[in-house]
């Protein structure tokens, strides 16, 4: 017999070969042993009995794939909510016996005293109806656990995929021409996890905002600029990114600008608040990199962050160091507008504002002589000498729009607004800065 010695390949295989046989021969002593051959066998039956009895199941689940086609959407995606509406547009929606009831958001033309609206959708459960040829089913179902999230399998009997994502589309470009000529309003959700559509307004426009000469003019064509330039910003290695600051004493506008200029540019307006106690530095991160497209990102009276961290306020869960990182980080989300706006741009920190971050800072004053008389004769084209008498009056002095405002609403003939602006120009500074609010 030979020796093995050292590493010897042949002597390895050799010792390979001799362990082999060893477990060969153990395994056949055993087999010879009837309550061990019997055991082995009912093992393999039981477990042949068991894929046998899955075994229709699954072939079930596979025909039903073939002649079935379904999709599964949930509430934390907006096309839930337009499948909603538009299974309400149909005759089922109307006419279903089993159904679930909400109050609808109150509607700024409703009078007080007016009923409210109730809307209607199909309740949870299995609903069958017919749909353009098809027998269709939808199974809605709740399921709570951290969060509340309801889920519907819609199904389509002997259709094809492509005639249910027909389906869909035709979903959302009913629910796209309901909003029509409106901005589309995104807060964040209760959970601070995603994007929720909250509201559709009317667009603003531009030139309803009484502002110094060239403001509006010059951030539209920046604005539309940027958009236009894609391919020059990835051929100059540069972010495709674009920062505003919006900044001025309370009362001049700054919210209604980033309004009238969603509306303007066609852009989905997106609200933040950094004081939202459920929002955290990766949560802050994700909202930003999970924007509509084309939308216009406002985080309105940044100022508030910075004296609440100075408080060591334990409900702010978002750091600096993390608002710095989701607004131009490796991983923040490109072609999208973010706006600021403040009160006291003394009181944000150098890093924030530095260039690359806020591209564009733009101060909105108060309103001068020819502002005042300019959203005087907003209000009334006609009165152009008492116009005149306001521009007079203002000469050398200044007053936030907001106040303009607030007495062009209370005094609606042009005289008594003429007069009573006039009053105002007469009264100490002072006076009229303490009635100054924000629009």
């Amino acid at each position: 017999m030979r020796r093995c010695v050292g590493r010897d390949p042949a002597c390895a295989g050799l010792i390979g070969v001799s362990v082999l046989e060893g477990f060969w021969t153990a395994l056949e002593a055993q087999l010879q042993n009837q309550i061990v051959a019997g055991g082995l066998a009912l093992g393999l039956a039981g477990a042949l009995i068991a894929a046998l009895r899955h075994l229709p199941a699954f072939l079930w689940s596979q025909i039903k794939r073939f002649f079935v086609a379904t999709a599964v959407i949930d509430s934390r995606n907006d096309i839930f909510n337009a499948y909603v509406n538009w299974l309400n547009d149909l005759p089922f929606g109307r006419k279903s016996r089993l159904f679930t009831v909400v109050q609808a958001p109150a509607d700024a033309l409703e009078t007080v005293g007016e009923l409210p609206r109730l809307v209607f959708s199909p309740a949870p459960g299995l609903h069958l109806f017919w749909h353009d040829g098809h027998l269709m089913w939808i199974e809605r179902e709740i399921a709570m656990n951290l969060q509340v999230v309801e889920t519907m399998r819609i199904s389509m009997l002997f259709a094809r995929r492509a005639r249910l994502e027909a389906m869909l589309a035709d979903v959302i470009e009913r629910a796209h021409a309901r909003l029509a000529g409106r901005t589309q309003l995104y807060t964040v959700d209760q959970w601070a996890t995603g994007w929720r559509l909250t509201d559709a307004k009317p667009r603003r426009r531009l030139d309803s905002l009484v502002l110094a000469p060239g403001i509006r003019e010059a951030i539209v064509a920046d604005i539309r600029q940027f958009f236009g330039r894609r391919a020059w910003y990835a051929e100059m290695g540069i972010p495709w990114r674009r920062g505003y600051l919006l900044h001025g004493p309370p009362g001049t506008g700054k919210t209604s600008l980033a309004f009238a200029l969603a509306g303007e540019l066609e852009l989905a307006l997106c609200a933040l608040s950094l004081l939202n106690p459920k929002l955290s530095d990766a949560g802050l991160s994700e909202l930003l990199q999970r924007t509509p497209a084309r939308a216009l990102i406002l985080i309105e009276d940044v100022d508030a962050f910075f004296a609440e961290r100075e408080k060591q306020d334990d409900r702010i869960e978002i750091s600096f160091s993390g608002l710095l990182n989701a607004l131009d980080g490796v991983a923040a989300q490109e072609g999208r507008i973010v706006v600021l706006t403040t009160n006291h741009k003394e009181r944000l920190d150098p890093a924030l504002i530095r260039p690359g971050r806020i591209d564009v800072p733009i101060e909105i004053g108060r309103s001068g002589p020819n502002e005042v008389a300019a959203l005087f004769l907003r209000f009334h084209p006609e009165a152009q000498a008492h116009a005149e008498r306001i521009r007079q009056a203002w000469q050398g002095q200044w007053i936030a729009p907001a106040t303009v405002q607030q007495v062009l609403l209370a005094e609606t003939q042009p005289e008594a607004a003429a007069m009573r602006l006039i009053e105002r120009a007469q009264e100490p500074p002072a006076t009229r800065a303490a009635e100054v609010r924000v629009v």
